[in-house]
């Protein structure tokens, strides 16, 4: 039970912050931030897909480790490269959402997940 207080607790939370972003999205109000050699609009589209959509598969236990792997990433960018040269407290709310998921990565989905009831009928 433990396991899914805390992936739904802490994926709540992250989709807040994508919803946001989501709605951005399909109104067309594209920020102005790129990452590796994608524009700005696959880029939003990524962060939308990162701080959205992941965490609703992380949350209900399917795929739950290869979901957490795009979040992990994003939140190590976030980090280690936006954030680094910035205060602890601009920071912090990333830290924080990286080590909940790479707990949530190392632990795995847990007994009441999508993923432990696939592989008992497996």
């Amino acid at each position: 039970m433990a396991l899914l207080f805390f992936r739904v607790v802490v994926s709540g939370a992250l989709m807040t912050h994508g919803y946001g972003k989501f709605m951005r999205l399909l109104e067309g109000n594209i920020w102005g931030r790129t990452h590796l050699f994608f524009n700005e609009e696959i880029s939003m589209a990524l962060v939308v897909f990162t701080e959205f959509i992941c965490p609703m598969f992380v949350a209900i236990g399917l795929g739950t480790r290869l979901f957490t792997i795009p979040i992990i990433y994003m939140f190590m960018v976030i980090v280690f490269d936006v954030h680094l040269e910035d205060p602890f407290t601009k920071m912090e709310k990333g830290l924080l959402f990286l080590t909940s998921y790479v707990t949530i990565f190392l632990l795995g989905p847990g007994k009441f997940s999508a993923d432990n009831q696939i592989s008992k009928k497996s």
